[in-house]
């Protein structure tokens, strides 16, 4: 699936959309909120049955920034952000209900 071709993350999970916008505004990450709006699903990384990574950019623009939401000291969402740090290109869920109503390719 391309970027254009894909719905928007906020399309398909608005709680966690809206839970990112939350969380990153309390960082002071408003670059970030804004660029939810746009952020297209990809979807899941099919690497393994288990895999918590979520596609939302292109992994050639990946970075090795990380920004970790954690709620009471547990990781629950995992952000990889692009090489700007402009837009995150994925994301890992850990610890979050959608974990286990997701979408696999092709069934959005």
């Amino acid at each position: 699936m391309t970027e254009a071709a894909a719905p928007r993350l906020a399309e398909v999970y608005p709680v966690l959309v809206d839970y990112l916008k939350t969380e990153l505004m309390e960082l002071g990450e408003q670059s970030l909120v804004d660029a939810l709006r746009e952020l297209p699903y990809l979807g899941w990384c099919e690497c393994s049955w288990s895999c918590t990574y979520v596609r939302t950019g292109d992994a050639e623009r990946a970075g090795d920034a990380w920004i970790h939401l954690d709620e009471e000291d547990i990781p629950s969402v995992w952000l990889q952000l692009d090489r700007d740090r402009a837009s995150i290109v994925g994301m890992e869920i850990h610890e979050f209900e959608l974990r286990w109503a997701r979408p696999r390719s092709g069934n959005t």
